[in-house]
């Protein structure tokens, strides 16, 4: 420390912090010499969303709401019975001071790193993934330097809502798993378990200074292959429905996807033909009054015979599995 700094560090101290991006959750206090004798009858400004927080040797001791204080024996009691000071605040004493903010901390996120085992009624067992976003405020500051800051040691604003978020997944596998709803019900029911999650967080929390508010779940997804059951499912309710218009649609998007490919059309045209008479038979058997009659079916073979769809060979293939199975 050069000649300057010594004897700056002679006059009596302002001890503010100013959070101007609004993000740190706690703030050290740090003289530009880096000494951290604390003066009596320096002054200490805490702004409102705020608490100026004293530690002596790793240990708490005095905590300041919003407001402006001289450094004192009155003000600082804790401080000024320790030890530490035998000359009751007269001369320098060294002291930590933190800046701790208890304002609400929003647009937080949280995610399931790993699947989520669950019964269900209608799948026997699943894996479920889920994310969402959470706001959070400290609401104890000495409960929060206690156990966050002191018994964990987390320090860093992003080390605390990493741990923050893990706990909201935690609590998110808790009530999906004692949730006797089934996978295809959760996602009608966001609200309630959002509800049901942040009650489970605070009365966990409580003991951290912590509390939660706003938690939200934005989505809850099953694995790819069991949303590919379900797609597959729905296709087929919708097939049972109306046939007819399953198969124009299912054409459709054949023709739309044979168009992309060299020679896809030229060979659409047998897949076509056993298309509608696969279509024509589930269609019989789920609706027999909508079948079609043989004349029907000859006279649209035919047709794509004589637009060049279908081939000469093809069509008295197809011809003949309709005759045989009229006969």
């Amino acid at each position: 420390m050069g000649l300057l700094d010594a004897v700056k560090d002679q006059f009596l101290d302002v001890i503010e912090y100013v959070d101007q991006s609004n993000k740190l959750i706690v703030s050290k206090y740090q003289r530009e010499s880096g000494n951290n004798e604390l003066k009596q009858g320096s002054k200490v400004i805490v702004r409102e969303s705020q608490n100026a927080v004293f530690l002596k040797g790793g240990k708490l001791a005095d905590i300041l709401p919003p407001g402006t204080y001289s450094l004192t024996t009155d003000n600082f009691p804790v401080l000024s019975s320790l030890k530490a000071f035998p000359y009751l605040f007269v001369s320098p004493v060294i002291a930590d001071v933190y800046f701790v903010s208890t304002r609400q901390f929003i647009d937080n996120k949280w995610a399931t790193k790993n699947p989520i085992m669950k019964r269900d009624k209608d799948f026997n067992m699943v894996r479920i993934r889920s994310f969402g976003k959470f706001a959070f405020r400290i609401t104890d500051v000495p409960a929060f330097m206690r156990e966050i800051f002191g018994t964990k040691g987390i320090v860093m604003t992003y080390d605390i809502v990493e741990y923050l978020s893990s706990m909201v997944t935690e609590a998110f596998s808790t009530v999906v798993a004692e949730s006797e709803m089934s996978v295809l019900d959760l996602a009608t029911e966001y609200r309630k378990l959002s509800g049901e999650l942040q009650q489970r967080l605070n009365a966990q929390a409580a003991a951290m200074g912590v509390q939660f508010s706003d938690i939200l779940i934005e989505n809850i997804s099953l694995p790819d292959e069991v949303e590919k059951l379900i797609d597959e499912q729905s296709g087929i309710g919708m097939a049972k429905q109306d046939m007819t218009t399953f198969m124009q649609y299912q054409t459709a998007r054949a023709m739309r996807d044979a168009s992309k490919q060299r020679g896809g059309l030229a060979g659409l045209g047998a897949g076509m033909a056993l298309g509608n008479t696969m279509a024509q038979g589930i269609q019989a058997t789920v609706n027999p009054a909508a079948s079609k009659s043989m004349v029907e079916q000859l006279r649209e073979l035919k047709e794509l015979l004589d637009e060049g769809i279908l081939t000469q060979d093809e069509f008295d293939a197809q011809k003949k599995a309709i005759l045989e199975k009229r006969s």
